[in-house]
């Protein structure tokens, strides 16, 4: 009798463990009917191409884009969770705006409640290495100098962590912006200002 307790309790603790080493990011091809993890992309102007990896130990969302705006870019993430898991974002990001970046802001919103878990977040190569966490929903990624801004053809690799704090459906936004350097800005309105000026002139 006590050797079939230790068994049975045996069993359940390995029942226990192996049901944490499954929970997290709910996959439809193990889960059939269940939402899959999504990306949306609302901003047309930009290329996106991404894959999300459902591995229990490391859930990973690999994206690679060419941004060819320095406006705003949001992606829509919707999927299906068990527990609220933490997942990790590879971005490399392609500038093809025409224009230099001095810094790159990452920010969450929406009504899933995620935040970026502090101290994830980094740049590859020598770009952007300085990393500020303006807020538990913000992210900034800053160049010390000119030889660590993004200039245009240049690629930008980031990696951070998102954590969902919620269990079942879930759909919040990641809002991406490239900053200009100051440089380029004022060229940019010097330029407008002398457009309107012509226009003026020859009315």
């Amino acid at each position: 009798m006590k050797k079939l307790a230790i068994s049975l309790v045996v069993a359940g603790v390995m029942i226990l463990f192996s049901a944490a080493a499954n929970a997290g990011f709910v996959d439809p091809v193990l889960n059939p009917g269940a939402s899959p993890f999504n990306c949306d992309f609302p901003n047309t102007q930009n290329q996106h191409q991404w894959e999300f990896d459902y591995n229990p130990d490391a859930p990973t969302l690999t994206m690679n884009e060419y941004i060819s705006s320095a406006s705003l870019d949001d992606v829509l993430l919707s999927g299906e969770t068990d527990e609220d898991p933490p997942f990790t974002v590879i971005k490399t990001i392609e500038n093809d705006s025409g224009i230099t970046w001095t810094s790159y802001i990452l920010s969450l919103s929406g009504g899933g409640g995620a935040t970026f878990v502090k101290g994830s977040a980094g740049a590859g190569g020598n770009k952007l290495q300085t990393v500020n966490y303006l807020h538990p929903a913000a992210i900034e990624f800053t160049g010390t100098s000119s030889i660590e801004s993004v200039e245009p053809g240049e690629l930008l690799t980031l990696s951070f962590d998102i954590n969902v704090p919620t269990s079942g459906l879930f759909n919040f936004t990641l809002t991406q912006e490239p900053v200009p350097e100051p440089a380029t800005m004022s060229l940019l309105g010097l330029g407008g200002l002398l457009f309107f000026r012509r226009r003026g002139l020859r009315c």
